[in-house]
């Protein structure tokens, strides 16, 4: 059972932990040692950060480890007159949402794009089953500063869009600055100005747009903890805001971005959470966006029929979508049948399966132009892997040389770690005239 004591004293651990940079089983390594003992593990101290147990024999040894204030422990022994919360929810240990939403929760929402410390799977799963089951908050009237209305809600989107299109352009480290900038701005505003409810909910579902633009863009420039910061952020005000599409769209992100930097199985389950928790709310492309990234995460934990079924519920998407049944937010211009078979491609290609992912990735590719040169640099690198699969050596290195060309001028840490990636798979072919020229560019690049 989750005490009002227990939970506040979780979270002094929970964020003493993260200002240390240490993992749960970090910690618990600590603890033993300051002990004695073995007993402690990472589950412990997730059923301590969440309330579920008190420490009691581990108390002084947290305190220690941990440099908290002995006066803390306190809180683990309450007068019996202390009233518990209306409504204990595990979701306020990550920030989500209280019952109202008022100028205090902007703060967090800064907050959490500067804090120190990594952003951890185990800590995001525990966010995604937060938002699957709390609702969104009242919004407050701001009465404080200046009033804004529709006219800066309409600039605000204005700039957002366009910096989204500059995205198809512009590699992660050229843009970063300045999409941070307009989040950062967006939040201000929230913060600071006087509007009524309605306005408060569109500026919270315009942050959660650009906190998913600057997830995005952080994880081209290889800033993966910027990245997560901001899809966390984005799922915040998306919450707030009350829109499921959003927070889905941020969730979804995060997962992507977890299971493209090591942690496939954390992103299945990010990504699948996203697909469910927005699905009853969201429209038909971006069911099929979401999807697009569930099975993904699925191709690269190596779950082929999870990934399949995902695909069909992508095809499934994309069948149900009415082009001029509803006005459909701006974020969505690119999701489409072309961009969904180029992942078919990618999730074919993770599972070594190159008869299926070749014929996909050769069609598509040959729509691109090369003005969206990271994005055409990134599919024919899949093609290049999916090549070596079949055991076309020359094709793949060939490729690959295509690759290297379209990144000329990229700030693209993907399509970066992409040619490394290739690069070391040609590395057994030097017997290969043109394996052997791609991995002698590789090397005067380097």
């Amino acid at each position: 059972m989750v005490t009002a004591g227990a939970f506040e004293f979780g979270q002094i651990i929970w964020n003493r932990r993260l200002e240390l940079g240490w993992s749960r089983p970090k910690l618990a390594g600590k603890l033993n040692a300051r002990a004695g003992l073995t007993t402690c593990d990472g589950a412990l101290i997730y059923k301590w950060e969440t309330g579920r147990h008190a420490p009691k024999a581990w108390l002084p040894h947290i305190l220690e480890v941990l440099t908290i204030p002995a006066d803390a422990a306190a809180l683990l022994h309450p007068p019996t007159t202390r009233a518990a919360p209306a409504r204990v929810c595990e979701a306020s240990l990550f920030g989500l949402p209280e019952a109202v939403w008022d100028r205090a929760q902007a703060d967090t929402l800064l907050a959490m794009l500067d804090a120190s410390g990594p952003v951890e799977p185990d800590t995001v799963r525990q966010l995604a089953h937060a938002w699957l089951i709390c609702e969104p908050p009242q919004i407050l009237h701001q009465r404080a500063g200046s009033r804004v209305g529709d006219s800066l809600i309409a600039e605000v989107r204005a700039r957002t869009n366009t910096l989204r299109r500059m995205d198809d352009y512009l590699g992660g480290l050229d843009l970063i600055a300045q999409v941070t900038k307009e989040l950062r701005e967006t939040i201000n505003v929230l913060r600071e100005a006087s509007y009524a409810e309605e306005t408060g909910r569109r500026l919270l579902e315009l942050v959660a747009e650009q906190a998913q633009l600057v997830g995005w863009v952080a994880g081209d420039a290889g800033l993966n903890q910027q990245a997560k910061r901001a899809y966390v952020a984005g799922v915040h005000a998306a919450e707030a805001a009350g829109h499921r599409g959003l927070g889905g769209l941020n969730l979804g992100g995060l997962g992507y971005l977890l299971a493209a930097t090591g942690n496939p199985e954390h992103g299945v389950v990010l990504t699948r959470s996203a697909a469910v928790g927005a699905a009853p709310y969201a429209s038909a492309r971006e069911r099929a966006m979401i999807w697009d990234r569930a099975a993904w995460a699925a191709s690269l934990a190596g779950r082929e029929r999870e990934a399949a079924a995902a695909l069909g519920r992508v095809e499934d998407a994309h069948d149900a979508h009415q082009p001029d049944a509803r006005e459909e937010p701006d974020w969505l211009y690119w999701v489409s049948r072309a961009e969904s078979l180029v992942m078919q491609g990618q999730v074919w290609t993770e599972l070594h399966r190159p008869l299926r992912a070749v014929p996909i990735l050769q069609a598509v590719i040959g729509t691109y132009d090369h003005e969206h040169a990271r994005e055409t640099a990134l599919y024919r690198s899949w093609l290049a892997a999916a090549l070596l699969d079949a055991g076309e050596v020359e094709e793949a290195a060939a490729e690959t040389t295509r690759v290297i060309d379209l990144s000329a001028g990229l700030s693209s840490d993907r399509v970066a770690r992409r040619i490394t990636m290739l690069a070391q798979r040609l590395t057994p072919y030097t017997h290969v005239p043109a394996a052997r020229e791609v991995l002698d560019r590789v090397r005067e690049q380097q």
